[in-house]
């Protein structure tokens, strides 16, 4: 039975076992220097196989919650470094035997590394299959950092940094940081516009959680809608239709079902919401590029607003 562990007991915990690891995989929406420095005194002599993922938004770094140079020490030491935009996890995975999973981040603070430090939550519990797939799943999905990458998201916050709306700025240009192309119940917006949802307190880097903290400014949020995973997935299904006909509300919830990478996949009455919610969106802010009107009394249908080219690629 696995019990509930302090973020000072995981670290003393990580210190007795990480010494002897031969694999090491950190799942971390934040990660900073005290934390990596400390990760790396424990395990310079052994030397294991070492997987980073965080999250890693263009924001976690302006506030400071996640630190560049941590990246390229890892980098330099030969981690693996990968990013994952809408990760929120905590999860340490020792050996693939032992996994803590909660609340504490690869930080000085979520680690009880200095002074003052968060009061974080775990458990410890035994690897089983499900477990491992889980978190292979998660490094999969994620998008694999250079040092040369690193250099680019400096100089992409340089610049951002220089507008009046960094705080907004939570998605890498694709230049920078692709997104990643497999599609999640996260990619789609949770609730319907100007309603609040908890997960996007949780993690703001979740895109429809940037488009509602850019409501007020209709133009900015029309433009993070528009680059969305989820509003690029629906209209390239409106690009590619196989036939002549125009796309009904069934025939999408088919394909998003079936596109959604999602383990286990979402039930198809919580696909069918995430659909509603998006179609409100395109009302909002693509009447100029989408159009979903009913025809007689059938659900709505959706097609592509003619002259509108877009790439699927």
């Amino acid at each position: 039975m696995s019990s509930l562990i302090s973020n000072a007991e995981l670290k003393s915990e990580l210190e007795a076992i990480l010494p002897r690891c031969n694999t090491l995989t950190i799942v971390s929406a934040f990660m900073t220097q005290p934390a990596t420095r400390w990760l790396s005194s424990l395990i310079s002599d052994n030397k294991p196989k070492v997987q980073l993922v965080g999250r890693f938004s263009p924001l976690d770094f302006i506030k400071g919650s996640s630190d560049l140079n941590a990246l390229r020490d890892c980098i330099s030491r030969g981690y693996t470094v990968k990013a994952l935009t809408n990760l929120h996890a905590k999860i340490y995975q020792i050996d693939e035997d032992t996994i803590f999973n909660g609340s504490a981040n690869l930080t000085g603070k979520g680690l009880a590394l200095v002074d003052v430090s968060n009061l974080e939550a775990c458990t410890k519990v035994q690897s089983c299959e499900s477990s491992k797939s889980f978190i292979s799943k998660i490094v999969d999905s994620a998008y694999e950092l250079s040092a040369e990458t690193i250099n680019e998201m400096e100089s992409y916050i340089s610049e951002i940094e220089k507008t009046d709306n960094s705080e907004l700025q939570m998605t890498w240009p694709e230049h920078v940081l692709p997104q990643s192309k497999e599609l999640f119940v996260s990619d789609f917006p949770l609730v319907k516009p100007g309603d609040f949802a908890r997960e996007y307190k949780l993690n703001p880097s979740l895109q429809f959680a940037q488009i509602e903290n850019a409501r007020e400014d209709k133009k900015l949020a029309s433009m993070l809608f528009k680059q969305s995973k989820a509003y690029r997935w629906l209209k390239s299904q409106a690009c590619n239709k196989l036939s002549n006909r125009d796309l009904g509300f069934g025939q999408i919830s088919r394909l998003l079902h079936d596109a959604l990478a999602d383990d286990p996949a979402p039930y198809r009455q919580k696909v069918k919401s995430l659909q509603e919610n998006l179609y409100f969106y395109i009302k909002l802010y693509a009447e100029d590029e989408l159009e979903i009107y009913i025809p007689g009394r059938r659900s709505e249908v959706i097609r592509l607003i003619k002259g509108n080219n877009f790439e699927t690629s």
